[in-house]
């Protein structure tokens, strides 16, 4: 028995001194970290709402025109803001010929560690640029993103085969622009080998085939703006994946 509510006697030489109160504070700082430490692994399990692909919003489209159709259409996009009485309109780009948008592909070579590319003549910008092999997702690759990357890539690259990585989630594709309905789907292969008769490319296509390109000389590229938006985000996400892979420091 303990003459003080405070004291626990083990034996005659050994006396542990209890206080209630600071067994209760650590007791209520312990459970106040589980806590924190279960909601920052449920923060990192899901992406905040800030952060997802996709967040519900109150934006109605009123009405749409088909402004010009050629290979790509101008839309007139009248919309209601939640946030304004007017109607707003905006002229928004499609392509007429996709039937589940664009993808992009970064090939790779494992053995001399670095990448094949294309280099084209942009219209847009009426430059001639670096960039990765890229097209539409269209009706003759049946929906499948990554059997129109793999035709893609034998068409502008003259290769096949090797070991696919899609560089975003499952399920999600990235809009290209504000303005631009088509979304891209970015691909990364690995060690593809030669098609001595690929697919032919498109009649308006005049694409020079670039090899053995060092990862250095990717990221000097996207720099000094030798690739579009597109091929330099492409290219970056391949980078990322090349060095979880071990290929490139």
């Amino acid at each position: 028995q303990n003459s003080h509510p405070h004291l626990l006697r083990i034996n005659q030489d050994v006396v542990i001194i209890i206080d209630a109160d600071v067994i209760i504070r650590n007791m209520q700082h312990f459970l106040f970290s589980l806590f924190i430490t279960a909601a920052a692994a449920s923060d990192a399990a899901s992406p905040s709402p800030s952060r997802a692909f996709y967040r519900p919003h109150d934006y109605d489209i009123v009405r749409e025109e088909v402004l010009y159709e050629g290979w790509r259409k101008v839309i007139r996009r009248t919309v209601q803001s939640p946030k304004l009485t007017k109607h707003i309109e905006f002229d928004v780009i499609d392509q007429t010929h996709s039937t589940g948008g664009a993808v992009i592909i970064f090939a790779w070579n494992s053995t001399s560690k670095s990448a094949t590319i294309i280099r084209e003549y942009m219209p847009g910008c009426h430059r001639v640029l670096g960039g990765l092999a890229a097209g539409l997702v269209e009706e003759k690759h049946g929906g499948s993103e990554e059997a129109a990357a793999r035709h893609e890539l034998e068409e502008e690259c003259h290769l096949a085969g090797g070991t696919w990585y899609r560089l975003i989630d499952d399920g999600v594709s990235v809009p290209m622009d504000k303005y631009v309905q088509t979304e891209i789907v970015p691909y990364l292969v690995v060690d593809p080998h030669h098609v001595p008769n690929p697919r032919p490319i498109d009649d308006e296509e005049d694409i020079e085939i670039v090899s053995d390109v060092s990862a250095e000389e990717i990221m000097q590229m996207v720099k000094k703006g030798d690739m579009n938006l597109v091929g330099g985000w492409g290219a970056l996400l391949a980078l990322v994946k090349l060095r979880e892979l071990g290929e490139i420091e």
